[in-house]
């Protein structure tokens, strides 16, 4: 049995042919494969960028436009730092890199959209950051 479609057209119903399940079925399935071929697609990466900071005991924010899929982080000699990802206060990612440490995340997808930034109370480091930007999603 085929289902009654009801349409409404500028807020009055309007007659409508019936639709046959299996039409209804494909156009659910191509909007679907379309939704999962632009989220693969967001994770090949369109470019590298490189940043470098003096980051102090203020902390600093990174906007990142377009987004990024993963990034490399060196620390320099001068003390301990912390990074957080998206959300100062309720990040994705929080973690502390050690003096001449390097630190890396994959999150596979552009999701980084800023990175903020703080060295230990009281002193200075110089940080390299190598961001795998991604389409956005």
């Amino acid at each position: 049995m085929i289902p009654k479609v009801e349409v409404i057209q500028d807020g009055e119903q309007v007659s409508a042919e019936q639709v046959n399940p299996q039409v209804m079925q494909l156009i659910f399935q191509a909007a679907s494969t379309a939704q999962l071929v632009k989220l693969e697609e967001s994770k090949i990466p369109i470019g590298i960028k490189p940043i470098k900071r003096t980051v102090t005991d203020t902390i600093m924010k990174l906007p990142l436009y377009p987004p990024w899929i993963s990034f490399s982080l060196i620390n320099g000699s001068g003390g301990a730092l912390s990074v957080w990802i998206n959300d100062e206060t309720d990040p994705l990612v929080e973690a502390m890199i050690a003096a001449s440490e390097t630190y890396s995340i994959n999150m596979y997808y552009p999701i980084i959209r800023t990175l903020f930034l703080k060295a230990e109370s009281g002193g200075s480091t110089e940080v390299r950051i190598y961001g795998k930007e991604g389409k956005s999603i």
